[in-house]
């Protein structure tokens, strides 16, 4: 029996106006007690309101959410207070402890509003909890005097004074040093592995998921695919929302770079696409400098630099930070780097209106686009004939209908044998950078 069932659920905000907003898109997921859920995503993706549609914070727009098999949907307040808390725990990332209040009367509040009237009943839990997360000595101080390590377990003790079985976390270590997220992370561990609380923990950090059994991956208001931690494998469990496409191009990627499962391809991610473009553009370099670029190459990817700062960190000395690149090559890697990121983007972006004045197919005119930067690349001087089938054969490769080992070949043999006549370097670095150019892609973030 599942603890928590969302079926087509979407929050939209300004419906029908010019400026409304899709938080959250026909969201289907179902949780067993005991569970340790992680929702991942970038900022933005509707995992907060996920979360919170599930907390009963949120009414949806449509669809539905039951909670231990009761429709909230069907509750009014006072039903969904006392849900609130005999149910659901929620630790916030900006812990909303009440600063006028002491550490533990911020812990008992949750029991006062479900009517404990026996003060010493109250404060012995407060302290048995407080003791537990070792904050006991500061029960009596306000939460501002405490660090920020500290108030979030103050948050995690409030959370559970109820002894609710379900606890929701909105990216509880997102404020915290190494340190302090470290111990938050192990706490909410103990609790799903030895309480047996169901635990649903909302992230945007990759190397926090291997903490769950299950992580489901949002963009865009939508729940994009669920991936199973096999080393955590609690049961087997049915992916939803993958479609033909995806899987595709998971065959490709996956073929393209042997060694990489599917798991490990959506755990890496942003990471991952950083390595392997930074080893892209990096080989003659030291481990130092490659691995100072991947961290920027993934800040890039991101969206945590812009253009011009990326471009700044990779000549600014590595004494000072930065790469310690000349201003050359400097110059070189960042443009390259633009280059396949902007290939990469052209994949995603609306072409329908530009491909339409020039009487193409939307596809077609991103098969002829992404041909151009091939070829200008690393093919300048072929004729005509040899760019429409390259043009050609980037389409099947886009299209999934033919895999990296055949297009290199397709492209390096003679034309009269239906090849495109390439030199064995050109169709090296050909199919090196749309390899590339498709692993970028993969979940590329949408800004510039």
């Amino acid at each position: 029996m599942s603890i928590v069932k969302v079926t087509n659920a979407s929050v939209v905000y300004n419906k029908g106006s010019e400026n409304q907003v899709n938080a959250l898109l026909n969201a289907t997921l179902e949780i067993e007690p005991k569970e340790y859920i992680i929702i991942f995503g970038p900022s933005g993706c509707g995992k907060s309101t996920l979360l919170n549609v599930i907390a009963g914070l949120e009414r949806p727009t449509d669809g539905e959410v039951s909670v231990n098999e009761e429709n909230l949907g069907e509750m009014n307040d006072d039903q969904l207070a006392k849900f609130h808390c005999t149910e659901i725990g929620m630790v916030f990332q900006a812990y909303n402890l009440i600063t006028s209040l002491s550490v533990r009367d911020n812990v008992i509040l949750p029991q006062m509003f479900l009517g404990i009237s026996d003060k010493k009943t109250r404060r012995g839990k407060a302290d048995k909890l407080l003791d537990r997360f070792g904050i006991l000595p500061q029960a009596n101080k306000i939460p501002t005097q405490l660090s920020g390590g500290q108030q979030q377990r103050i948050g995690i003790a409030r959370a559970l004074i109820n002894d609710q079985p379900i606890i929701l976390a909105d990216e509880p270590i997102g404020n915290l040093d190494s340190k302090s997220a470290a111990n938050v992370l192990e706490i909410l561990k103990d609790l799903n592995e030895k309480e047996e609380k169901t635990i649903i923990m909302v992230t945007h950090n990759p190397e926090y998921l291997d903490y769950a059994h299950r992580v489901f991956y949002m963009k865009d208001g939508r729940i994009e695919h669920e991936v199973v931690n096999k080393k955590k494998k609690q049961r087997k469990v049915e992916k939803k929302n993958i479609s033909s496409s995806r899987n595709n191009e998971f065959d490709i990627l996956l073929k393209s770079f042997p060694g990489l499962s599917e798991a490990q391809l959506h755990l890496l991610m942003i990471p991952f696409k950083a390595k392997v473009l930074s080893e892209y553009l990096l080989t003659p370099l030291d481990i130092d400098r490659i691995q100072r670029m991947e961290g920027f190459i993934k800040d890039r990817l991101s969206g945590k630099l812009v253009k011009y700062e990326f471009r700044m960190m990779l000549d600014k000395s590595f004494e000072k930070g930065g790469v310690g690149l000349d201003e050359r090559t400097a110059a070189h890697y960042s443009a390259e780097t633009e280059k396949i990121m902007e290939s990469a983007r052209l994949l995603r972006r609306d072409f329908k209106g530009t491909a339409e004045k020039f009487n193409l197919e939307e596809f077609e005119l991103k098969v002829k686009l992404i041909t151009r930067y091939l070829t200008l690349s690393f093919a300048k001087n072929i004729d005509e004939r040899q760019k429409a089938r390259i043009e050609q054969l980037v389409g099947m490769r886009l299209k999934s209908k033919i895999g990296k080992e055949i297009f290199m070949k397709a492209i390096d043999a003679p034309f009269k044998e239906g090849g495109a006549g390439l030199d064995k370097r050109a169709v090296q670095k050909i199919a090196r950078d749309l390899e590339v150019i498709l692993l970028v892609n993969f979940g590329l973030e949408e800004k510039k």
